[in-house]
Protein backbone atom coordinates (compact mmCIF):
# COMPACT_ATOMS: atom_id res chain seq x y z
CA UNK A 1 0.00 0.00 0.00
CA UNK A 2 1.31 3.57 -1.08
CA UNK A 3 1.50 6.46 1.37
CA UNK A 4 0.12 9.66 1.66
CA UNK A 5 3.72 10.93 0.33
CA UNK A 6 3.29 9.15 -2.85
CA UNK A 7 -0.65 10.79 -3.27
CA UNK A 8 0.99 14.10 -3.13
CA UNK A 9 4.19 13.25 -5.02
CA UNK A 10 2.16 11.89 -8.09
CA UNK A 11 -0.91 14.68 -7.12
CA UNK A 12 -0.51 15.15 -11.29
CA UNK A 13 0.24 11.96 -12.45
CA UNK A 14 -1.89 10.10 -15.14
CA UNK A 15 -3.63 6.58 -14.33
CA UNK A 16 -1.49 4.97 -16.67
CA UNK A 17 1.70 5.52 -14.89
CA UNK A 18 -0.15 5.35 -11.04
CA UNK A 19 0.30 2.57 -9.03
CA UNK A 20 -2.59 -0.16 -9.36
CA UNK A 21 -5.52 1.46 -7.93
CA UNK A 22 -5.76 -1.41 -4.78
CA UNK A 23 -2.62 0.34 -3.73
CA UNK A 24 -3.90 3.35 -3.45
CA UNK A 25 -5.44 5.06 -0.21
CA UNK A 26 -8.30 7.74 -0.97
CA UNK A 27 -10.28 5.34 -3.13
CA UNK A 28 -13.97 4.69 -3.50
CA UNK A 29 -15.53 4.31 0.28
CA UNK A 30 -11.98 4.58 1.88
CA UNK A 31 -11.64 6.48 5.37
CA UNK A 32 -9.79 9.45 3.23
CA UNK A 33 -12.28 9.83 0.50
CA UNK A 34 -15.26 10.23 3.06
CA UNK A 35 -12.84 12.58 4.85
CA UNK A 36 -12.06 14.99 2.14
CA UNK A 37 -16.08 14.72 0.74
CA UNK A 38 -17.19 16.14 4.05
CA UNK A 39 -15.21 18.58 3.74
CA UNK A 40 -15.71 19.66 0.57
CA UNK A 41 -19.81 19.34 1.56
CA UNK A 42 -19.66 21.38 4.73
CA UNK A 43 -17.88 24.07 2.60
CA UNK A 44 -20.39 24.09 0.09
CA UNK A 45 -23.19 24.32 2.72
CA UNK A 46 -21.72 27.11 4.46
CA UNK A 47 -20.41 29.24 1.53
CA UNK A 48 -24.26 29.20 0.40
CA UNK A 49 -25.59 30.11 3.50
CA UNK A 50 -23.54 32.94 3.84
CA UNK A 51 -23.67 33.97 0.42
CA UNK A 52 -27.27 33.64 -0.30
CA UNK A 53 -28.21 37.04 2.02
CA UNK A 54 -25.99 38.92 -0.21
CA UNK A 55 -27.94 39.20 -3.02
CA UNK A 56 -25.97 41.95 -5.09
CA UNK A 57 -23.00 39.08 -4.79
CA UNK A 58 -24.84 36.21 -6.18
CA UNK A 59 -25.07 36.93 -9.78
CA UNK A 60 -21.05 37.78 -10.13
CA UNK A 61 -20.04 34.59 -7.82
CA UNK A 62 -22.34 32.43 -10.35
CA UNK A 63 -19.95 33.86 -13.08
CA UNK A 64 -16.96 33.69 -11.64
CA UNK A 65 -17.91 29.84 -10.74
CA UNK A 66 -18.84 29.17 -14.47
CA UNK A 67 -15.80 30.18 -15.90
CA UNK A 68 -13.30 28.69 -13.21
CA UNK A 69 -15.34 24.78 -13.88
CA UNK A 70 -14.92 25.49 -17.88
CA UNK A 71 -11.48 26.46 -18.11
CA UNK A 72 -10.85 23.81 -15.37
CA UNK A 73 -13.18 21.28 -17.68
CA UNK A 74 -10.29 22.04 -21.16
CA UNK A 75 -7.98 22.18 -18.53
CA UNK A 76 -8.65 18.49 -17.55
CA UNK A 77 -9.15 17.22 -20.96
CA UNK A 78 -5.99 18.37 -22.07
CA UNK A 79 -4.16 16.94 -19.28
CA UNK A 80 -5.93 13.64 -19.81
CA UNK A 81 -5.26 13.53 -23.15
CA UNK A 82 -1.18 14.37 -23.18
CA UNK A 83 -0.50 12.88 -19.69
CA UNK A 84 -1.08 9.06 -19.95
CA UNK A 85 1.03 6.45 -22.32
CA UNK A 86 -0.36 7.30 -25.43
CA UNK A 87 -1.38 11.02 -26.16
CA UNK A 88 -4.55 10.70 -27.87
CA UNK A 89 -8.44 12.09 -27.41
CA UNK A 90 -10.03 9.56 -25.74
CA UNK A 91 -13.60 10.52 -27.01
CA UNK A 92 -15.31 7.04 -25.43
CA UNK A 93 -15.30 8.80 -21.91
CA UNK A 94 -13.87 12.22 -21.76
CA UNK A 95 -16.22 14.16 -23.71
CA UNK A 96 -18.27 16.62 -21.36
CA UNK A 97 -21.71 15.13 -22.46
CA UNK A 98 -22.19 13.28 -18.94
CA UNK A 99 -25.65 14.39 -16.96
CA UNK A 100 -23.21 16.60 -14.96
CA UNK A 101 -21.91 18.27 -18.08
CA UNK A 102 -25.23 19.79 -18.66
CA UNK A 103 -24.28 22.58 -16.01
CA UNK A 104 -21.65 24.63 -18.11
CA UNK A 105 -23.90 24.43 -20.78
CA UNK A 106 -27.08 26.04 -18.99
CA UNK A 107 -25.43 28.44 -16.34
CA UNK A 108 -25.28 30.99 -19.08
CA UNK A 109 -29.27 30.87 -19.24
CA UNK A 110 -29.52 30.55 -15.48
CA UNK A 111 -27.08 33.94 -14.93
CA UNK A 112 -28.61 35.75 -18.03
CA UNK A 113 -31.44 34.45 -19.45
CA UNK A 114 -34.88 35.16 -19.15
CA UNK A 115 -38.65 34.13 -19.00
CA UNK A 116 -39.11 30.21 -19.17
CA UNK A 117 -35.59 29.89 -20.47
CA UNK A 118 -33.78 30.94 -17.55
CA UNK A 119 -36.63 29.03 -15.67
CA UNK A 120 -35.49 25.87 -17.66
CA UNK A 121 -31.83 26.40 -16.99
CA UNK A 122 -32.28 26.83 -13.27
CA UNK A 123 -34.43 23.87 -13.50
CA UNK A 124 -31.96 21.63 -14.35
CA UNK A 125 -29.60 23.12 -11.84
CA UNK A 126 -31.79 22.46 -9.01
CA UNK A 127 -32.88 18.85 -10.09
CA UNK A 128 -30.66 16.58 -11.86
CA UNK A 129 -27.83 19.35 -11.24
CA UNK A 130 -28.71 18.73 -7.54
CA UNK A 131 -28.86 14.83 -7.59
CA UNK A 132 -25.68 14.72 -9.77
CA UNK A 133 -23.76 16.95 -7.57
CA UNK A 134 -24.81 15.70 -4.49
CA UNK A 135 -24.36 11.42 -5.15
CA UNK A 136 -20.67 12.60 -6.38
CA UNK A 137 -19.42 12.97 -2.79
CA UNK A 138 -20.64 9.21 -2.31
CA UNK A 139 -20.35 7.49 -5.34
CA UNK A 140 -17.92 9.35 -7.67
CA UNK A 141 -17.32 6.58 -9.91
CA UNK A 142 -15.68 8.03 -12.44
CA UNK A 143 -12.65 9.16 -10.94
CA UNK A 144 -12.23 7.12 -7.46
CA UNK A 145 -12.01 3.56 -9.21
CA UNK A 146 -9.09 4.44 -10.51
CA UNK A 147 -7.35 7.89 -8.84
CA UNK A 148 -7.15 8.79 -4.73
CA UNK A 149 -9.19 11.78 -4.09
CA UNK A 150 -5.68 13.31 -3.45
CA UNK A 151 -4.85 13.80 -6.86
CA UNK A 152 -5.69 16.27 -9.92
CA UNK A 153 -8.27 13.90 -11.57
CA UNK A 154 -10.69 13.55 -8.09
CA UNK A 155 -10.59 16.94 -7.14
CA UNK A 156 -11.10 18.58 -10.20
CA UNK A 157 -14.21 16.04 -10.03
CA UNK A 158 -14.95 17.55 -6.12
CA UNK A 159 -14.28 20.97 -7.10
CA UNK A 160 -16.69 20.99 -10.08
CA UNK A 161 -19.57 18.91 -8.22
CA UNK A 162 -19.12 21.49 -5.28
CA UNK A 163 -19.67 24.16 -7.45
CA UNK A 164 -22.89 22.41 -8.93
CA UNK A 165 -24.14 21.84 -5.81
CA UNK A 166 -23.26 25.15 -4.06
CA UNK A 167 -25.24 27.06 -7.13
CA UNK A 168 -28.35 24.94 -6.69
CA UNK A 169 -28.55 25.64 -2.86
CA UNK A 170 -27.63 29.01 -3.16
CA UNK A 171 -30.37 29.48 -6.14
CA UNK A 172 -32.75 27.79 -3.48
CA UNK A 173 -31.83 29.55 -0.57
CA UNK A 174 -32.05 32.90 -1.89
CA UNK A 175 -35.48 32.72 -3.81
CA UNK A 176 -33.03 33.04 -6.94
CA UNK A 177 -35.38 30.05 -8.14
CA UNK A 178 -38.08 27.89 -6.34
CA UNK A 179 -40.38 24.71 -6.77
CA UNK A 180 -43.44 26.26 -6.58
CA UNK A 181 -42.69 28.24 -9.54
CA UNK A 182 -44.80 26.28 -11.70
CA UNK A 183 -48.58 27.33 -12.95
CA UNK A 184 -48.87 25.15 -16.08
CA UNK A 185 -48.11 21.63 -17.22
CA UNK A 186 -45.73 23.36 -19.48
CA UNK A 187 -43.71 24.76 -16.25
CA UNK A 188 -43.49 21.55 -14.84
CA UNK A 189 -41.44 19.96 -17.68
CA UNK A 190 -39.29 23.05 -18.46
CA UNK A 191 -36.35 21.76 -16.02
CA UNK A 192 -36.03 18.46 -18.45
CA UNK A 193 -35.20 20.46 -21.51
CA UNK A 194 -31.68 21.29 -21.42
CA UNK A 195 -30.88 17.62 -20.34
CA UNK A 196 -32.90 16.71 -23.78
CA UNK A 197 -30.97 19.11 -25.97
CA UNK A 198 -27.83 17.36 -24.77
CA UNK A 199 -29.18 14.18 -25.07
CA UNK A 200 -28.84 14.87 -28.73
CA UNK A 201 -25.02 14.80 -29.14
CA UNK A 202 -24.99 12.51 -26.41
CA UNK A 203 -26.65 10.04 -28.20
CA UNK A 204 -25.14 10.30 -31.62
CA UNK A 205 -21.70 9.56 -29.96
CA UNK A 206 -23.38 6.55 -28.42
CA UNK A 207 -24.66 5.52 -31.53
CA UNK A 208 -21.72 6.06 -33.54
CA UNK A 209 -19.14 5.37 -31.18
CA UNK A 210 -20.34 2.61 -29.01
CA UNK A 211 -20.23 4.59 -25.90
CA UNK A 212 -22.30 4.93 -22.78
CA UNK A 213 -22.70 9.07 -22.10
CA UNK A 214 -25.36 10.34 -20.14
CA UNK A 215 -25.60 6.28 -19.58
CA UNK A 216 -28.56 5.81 -22.56
CA UNK A 217 -27.19 2.84 -23.07
CA UNK A 218 -27.01 1.02 -19.53
CA UNK A 219 -23.44 -0.08 -19.48
CA UNK A 220 -21.82 1.86 -16.69
CA UNK A 221 -21.48 1.63 -12.87
CA UNK A 222 -24.41 -0.09 -11.91
CA UNK A 223 -26.75 0.12 -14.60
CA UNK A 224 -26.01 -3.68 -16.27
CA UNK A 225 -27.77 -5.12 -12.98
CA UNK A 226 -30.39 -3.17 -13.33
CA UNK A 227 -31.01 -3.52 -17.42
CA UNK A 228 -29.03 -6.47 -18.12
CA UNK A 229 -31.11 -8.18 -20.76
CA UNK A 230 -33.02 -5.78 -22.07
CA UNK A 231 -32.82 -3.79 -25.37
CA UNK A 232 -30.00 -0.90 -26.24
CA UNK A 233 -32.87 0.79 -27.70
CA UNK A 234 -35.28 -0.08 -25.21
CA UNK A 235 -32.86 1.50 -22.00
CA UNK A 236 -32.38 4.31 -24.35
CA UNK A 237 -36.69 5.12 -23.95
CA UNK A 238 -36.47 4.17 -20.39
CA UNK A 239 -33.79 6.75 -19.48
CA UNK A 240 -35.31 8.92 -21.72
CA UNK A 241 -38.57 8.56 -19.34
CA UNK A 242 -36.18 9.02 -16.85
CA UNK A 243 -34.99 12.67 -17.27
CA UNK A 244 -38.32 13.77 -18.31
CA UNK A 245 -40.19 12.78 -14.90
CA UNK A 246 -37.44 12.91 -12.02
CA UNK A 247 -36.95 17.11 -12.49
CA UNK A 248 -41.14 17.09 -12.61
CA UNK A 249 -41.75 15.71 -9.64
CA UNK A 250 -39.68 18.25 -7.53
CA UNK A 251 -42.38 20.83 -8.19
CA UNK A 252 -45.24 18.35 -8.77
CA UNK A 253 -46.43 18.79 -5.05
CA UNK A 254 -46.85 22.80 -5.47
CA UNK A 255 -48.42 22.19 -8.71
CA UNK A 256 -50.77 20.07 -7.27
CA UNK A 257 -51.33 22.04 -4.59
CA UNK A 258 -51.94 25.27 -6.44
CA UNK A 259 -54.32 22.43 -8.66
CA UNK A 260 -56.24 21.82 -5.66
CA UNK A 261 -56.20 25.32 -4.04
CA UNK A 262 -57.54 26.80 -7.78
CA UNK A 263 -60.89 23.92 -7.36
Amino acid sequence: MKDFGYLIENFFTHKDKLAPSSQLPGTMFTPLHFIVAGIFLAAVILCAVLIHKKEKMIKPVFITLWVMVCVLEVVKIVWESTTGNTVRLEITGILPLYPCSIFMYAMPFAIWGKGRVKQAACGYVCTLGLLGGSVNFFYPMTVLYRYSIISFSAMHSMLYHSVMLFTCLTMLLSKYHSYTRVNSAVDLFLPCVPTLIMSIPANIVNYTLNTDYMFFRGTTAFLPAIFGGLDTVLITLILYVLYITVPACFYLPSFISKKVKKA
